[in-house]
Formats: structure tokens, sequence, C-alpha cells
């Protein structure tokens, strides 16, 4: 259990990271080096020393002696040249030893290596779930580079940990150690548990092991909660066609807690592209996923009669399928979600349709009497507290006047639910499927009602789908509870490590 002494595994783990650094395309030439330089120190916020063609090793061990002296110092070496490089082979790797400095700083310079092994030989599939339920949700995906158990339980070591907690990499070990005897690896399972409790024995940490081993790795039954994708448009506010693209993937069944993705600027015609492309990325993150996934886009004003549902994915095949062929896709506004003002009634009927959907009814919107109307009705839906569903006489899109002023008093009044008709003209067939869809058991099945009518319609194929109501059904389904969180749109700080301190 002694293995290496500190100083040669701090030592090693430097010199790993300087063998990476200089084989760095960027590293390696001068004009490339001084830019990555440059924003490392930004980074840091602390002065860092040139470095010249001769003596780069020396130089580069110096460079990681500065960045070990401040908080986060090696993330930021990292990050720097992720900026100049973008995701190259060389930042995989740094990540990876990165998280390896952390892991050992937190178990108090131990040598690890003994468990590496045992760990590496741990495919992929299945250490998201183990990562999620180690991390008690605090980690909900893993990045590219933890492909094996070694990687995750580096990942996890030195998370913030709770008092009365055990850290979530010895609680990662734990289940390990169990699957490991699953594969019939009792040797490599043994080994792991043994520096597992070793080091609970040092920390005093025996009961909170104890109560991990006896609760045990059992297979989880696929959840019902379903997992989320939220795509949100957000004005440029200079350029009216240029929008900020951002999202927020949400797969944990115990809590809502949205990890997010990068924020990219768009033209309006780069969004259903870029849609297609995220969708693809998420599903080879979730490949291992086994709850219903809902699609979610929030959009501004001028958007949110655009049919998002029917945009495609697998364009490349020349065999392209519309989202609500895989989805349910539901919008939402952005106004809303940004005026904190109209939050207060829009939470009480959410509440209204959550827990009395049958208590609750549609209001069916028929413009008279001028702009008075309006007023009207804003005033009618905050009056009825049982009226959570709104149906629009028009769509909201620049042709109708009508439709707009009638969301927006639907909006604040705080009603959660709007339906409208894409194809704009009000004839019999159309209040028919509306009818049913708020109408038949009340409002607790709105959305399930609304993905039939488009299942519908998507049965008919290419050459039929357009003339089929479903077609053209527009679902705004807005929960106050399912809030994304702020765009990722520059770097987060990451919090102190903290760890248990040892036994007296």
């Amino acid at each position: 259990m002694e293995g290496r002494s500190p100083a040669r595994v701090r030592n090693e783990l430097m010199a790993g990271i300087v063998d990476v650094l200089q084989e760095s395309a960027t590293v390696r030439h001068p004009g490339s080096r001084d830019l990555w330089l440059t924003m490392l120190e930004q980074e840091l916020r602390v002065p860092v020393a040139a470095i010249g063609t001769d003596a780069l090793r020396p130089a580069l061990l110096r460079l990681l002696d500065t960045c070990n002296g401040v908080r986060d110092g090696l993330s930021c070496l990292v990050r720097s040249l992720a900026y100049v490089e973008q995701q190259s082979t060389a930042v995989s790797a740094l990540w990876r030893l990165v998280d390896e400095w952390e892991a050992v700083d937190f178990f108090d310079k131990a040598d690890l290596h003994p468990l590496r092994p045992a760990l590496r030989a741990m495919g992929a599939s299945g250490l998201t779930v183990l990562a999620r339920r180690a991390s008690r949700s605090r980690t909900q995906e893993l990045p590219a580079w933890c492909d094996n158990g070694w990687q995750v339980f580096l990942r996890l070591s030195g998370g913030n940990t709770a008092d009365g907690e055990l850290p979530a990499g010895m609680a990662f070990l734990v289940l390990a150690a169990d699957l490991l005897v699953e594969q019939g690896r009792q040797d490599a399972a043994e080994l792991v548990r043994r520096w597992n409790r070793h080091k609970a024995q040092d920390w005093g940490l025996q009961n909170e092991l104890a109560a991990w081993e006896r609760a045990g790795f059992t297979p989880s039954t696929p959840s019902l909660v379903p997992a989320y994708l939220l795509i949100q448009f957000e004005p440029d506010g200079i350029d009216s066609e240029h929008y900020h693209m951002s999202h927020w993937r949400q797969s944990d069944a115990e809590g809502w807690h949205p990890v997010p993705g990068e924020t990219v600027a768009l033209h309006r015609d780069q969004l259903p592209g870029e849609v297609e492309r995220l969708i693809e990325q998420v599903e080879e993150q979730w490949a291992d996923l086994r709850q219903p996934v809902i699609v979610e886009f929030i959009l501004p004003w001028e958007l949110l009669n655009e049919p998002v549902e029917w945009w495609t994915k697998e364009s490349s095949s020349g065999s392209p399928t519309p989202l609500v062929m895989d989805y349910p896709v539901l919008i939402r506004s952005l106004e809303r979600l940004r005026k904190a003002a109209w939050h207060r009634p829009w939470h009480g009927k959410w509440r209204q349709l959550r827990e009395f959907p049958a208590d609750s009814h549609a209001y069916w919107c028929r413009p008279s009497g001028g702009t008075a109307y309006f007023f009207h009705l804003e005033r009618e839906l905050k009056e009825d507290q049982q009226a959570v569903c709104v149906v629009l006489s028009q769509p909201p899109d620049d042709a109708s006047d009508v439709g707009r002023k009638e969301l927006l008093a639907a909006l604040r009044a705080g009603v959660p639910a709007v339906l409208w008709y894409r194809g704009g003209s009000d004839d019999a067939e159309h209040r028919e499927a509306f009818g049913e869809i708020v109408e038949e058991r009340g409002l607790g099945g709105l959305m399930e009602r609304a993905v039939k009518w488009r299942k519908d319609a998507l049965a008919l194929g290419p050459d039929g789908w357009d003339g089929h109501v479903g077609r053209h059904i527009a679902l705004l389904l807005d929960d106050p509870e399912r809030k994304p969180g702020p765009a990722n749109s520059g770097h987060v700080p990451v919090p102190p490590r903290e760890r248990p301190q040892p036994a007296p």
C-alpha cells in the first residue's frame, strides 16, 4: 500500500505533463507558444516567464511550478492550450494527467498506481451510471477522456465532500469492486477493497465505507423520469438575423441538475443544422441512457411559430427524419423565462395544472371588441385560476398581431400551456383536434395527446403529412420548475477541493 514516495509521484506526474507539452505543435512553434502563454497569464493572473527554444524542458517544468502555486493553475494551463488547439490529442492527454494530479493531492500525495491495472480494465460501458451514483448525482456526465474506470476514479476523486459523507472517489471504488466481482475478477476486486479500507481507516470513515459496502451495487431499472435536452435561441441584439444558441442536458432521475453546454453564435439559417449536430452529439453522450428523452426549445418572440419539431436529423443519410419521430418536442418562451415579474402567477397556474388537472380547463380565444378585447382577455385569465391553457385564435407570427397579443396576455397571466394552429386559417378540423387535446380526460395529458396527433400526421409520410392537422399543431408547455442554468459563456471557477481530515 505504501508504493512510491510522494516526491516521486509528484515528479513523475510533472515529467508526464512536460512530455505531452513538448509534443504539442503549439508549444513547439514560437508564435503559437507566445499566444498560449499570454492567454495562460491572463487566466492565472500572475506573471508567466517567456519560454525560448533553448532549454525548453526546464522552462516547462518551471512553468508547471508557477501553475501549481495558483488555485486551479494546472486546469488553467490546459484550458489555455485548448483555446489554441481545441480538443487535440495533447489537450485530452493533459486533462487525464491533471485529473490524476488533483486525485493524488486529494489523497495526501498517496501512490494511486496500484489501483490502475484493475480499474483501467473496466470498459466505458456503464461508467456514467456508476459515476452518478458515487457522486450522489453531482456528476451527471463524464468528459470524453474518461473512457475507463481508472480515469473515472481520478475524475471523481477530490470533489467536494460534505461532513459524514464518503468521498465520491471512494464510493466509486466500492461500486467498481462489486462490478469486478460480477465480472469474475475477484483478485482485482479484493485489491480495490483493501486500498479503500486502508484509506477509510486513515480518515476515520470506516462507518461511511461500511454503509456503502452493505448497500452494494445493483443495476438500476430504467427510470420513468424523462431526460431533457433544452435548446435556447437568444437574439444577437445587434444583427436581427443572428442568434446565440445555448443548450443544457438534464438526465438526473433524482433531481433537476441541468448540465450546460457550449454557446455558439449562428445565422438564423444555420439553426436547424446546428440543432441536428447537437442532437447527434447528445445521443452519443447518452448512449447508455435508458430514460425517455424530451426536447424543449426556448424561443424568442420571432421564432415561436417556427415548426422546430419538424426540423430533421440524419440529413446526411439522404433520408432525414423529423424530430417528432424520436422525441416529444415542446416549446417555451424566452421572454417569460427572463421576465421575473411574470413568474409568480406562472408558478400558481402551474401548480393548478400539476395538482388538479381534472379541475382545470382551457380558454378559447375569440377576438371581438377591438383593442379592449386584449385587456379583457388578460383580466379574465388572471381572475380564472383554473384557466391554465389558452387556445389562440391565430398563430403568433409576423402576419398576426392578434395572435401575438393573445399570447402576451396568456404569458402575463401565468398560463403555462398555449396551443395554436400554424396553418393560420380557422377551420373545423383543427378546432376538433384542439377540442380533443384540451377537453378529454382533463389537462394532465396535454403533451401526450398533442404528440399523438403529430404521430398521426407522421404516419402519412412526407408526401401526405402537410395535409394533416397534426403537422401544424404548436404546443407551448412551460414548466417554471425546469429552468435552465446560465449559458456556459466562460470559465466558471472550480471550488476549492476539500477532503476529510485524518482521524486523530
